[in-house]
């Protein structure tokens, strides 16, 4: 019975030290939510781009033109 409790330890050490390692991997990162029509949501996916990287292009070109401007 021991082999059991040893794995089972095992895998909770496991589980901690993953959450440790996400929690400081999403601390490099701000989170937003954005709110989308379904017709816009369906035309940045057409593009064939994940939506995640879309909206961070478009975020990164706008800044340039801010940039550009002032």
């Amino acid at each position: 019975m021991k082999k059991i409790e040893d794995r089972n330890e095992a895998k909770e050490r496991q589980k901690a030290s993953n959450r440790a390692a996400v929690a400081k991997y999403q601390e490099k990162f701000k989170r937003i939510n954005c709110r989308f029509e379904p017709w816009l949501y369906d035309e940045i996916v057409s593009t064939g781009q994940s939506v995640n990287t879309f909206i961070i292009d478009a975020c990164k070109e706008k800044l340039e033109k801010i940039k550009k401007n002032q």
